[in-house]
Order: structure tokens, then sequence, then C-alpha cells
């Protein structure tokens, strides 16, 4: 979604993003509003953030701004590489190099069946006791 044609909503979800409230926001939009009543002021932003485009808004940035919160695998990588090379413990560091191995995919699981696994259950069986079977069966 683009940035809203009304530069005053787009400051007011601008502000939002800031961190500060719906009314401090909307008095920061809309100057004329730093005269008046708390109660107009939260009745007007409540109906402002209501608006579809406004709201739209509001969501797709707050969503951007937790997407640039997330680490991407480089940034861990890095993060984990400079804790293993400066960390005072050993056991920090051994551990931090044991999360880069996972997440390098260098430990392989090694998995051990026993028994036997019949296929089909019908091998040993004559071409008449097939029939019988299948004529029971129909």
């Amino acid at each position: 979604m683009p940035v809203l044609e009304n530069a005053r909503h787009e400051k007011f979800v601008q502000c939002l993003i800031s961190g500060m409230s719906q009314r401090l926001s909307y008095r920061e939009s809309f100057p004329k509003a730093k005269r008046w009543k708390d109660n107009t002021v939260d009745s007007r932003a409540s109906e402002l953030i209501k608006a579809s485009e406004v709201l739209g808004r509001y969501k797709e940035l707050q969503e951007e701004a937790q997407d640039a919160a997330i680490m991407t695998r480089k940034e861990r990588m890095v993060t984990l590489s400079e804790i293993a090379k400066n960390a005072e413990k050993e056991a920090d560091m051994i551990k931090a190099i044991d999360t880069l191995n996972k997440m390098d995919g260098d430990y392989t699981s090694k998995v051990e069946l026993s028994g036997s696994v019949k296929t089909n259950p019908y091998v040993d069986l004559s071409t008449e006791e097939l029939r019988k079977l299948v004529s029971r069966d129909g």
C-alpha cells in the first residue's frame, strides 16, 4: 500500500508506528486539535484509525517493522560467530559453535531399525488359496 494521499492521515499513522498514543498522534497530525478536549481528540482518533485506508496502512507499516526486527539467517550466524570468537567461557564458545553447526546441517542423525517388514502378506499363498480368499470377500 502506497503512502496515504492525505498527508495528515499518513502522519497520524507514522506517529502511531513510532510509538505515540492515538491521542498524541492525532494532535501531532492535526495541529488545531491541540486546543480540543481529550474526549473529542480520542473520539476523532478512534474514528480515523478505523478508516479502511488508514488501518490498512497502519497494519502494513506494523508488519514491515516486525519484519525488520527479525534477524536474518546471516545476522544470526554472524552473532553466533562473534560469541564463539569472543566468549570468555569455553562452554559459551562450544555452545555457539554447536548451534552454528546445527544451522549448517553438519550433524546427521543415525537411526537404527530392527524387525522385519512384510510388504505382501499374500506372497506365500497358492493360486487356489488366493481364489478362495477372493470368493469369500466378494
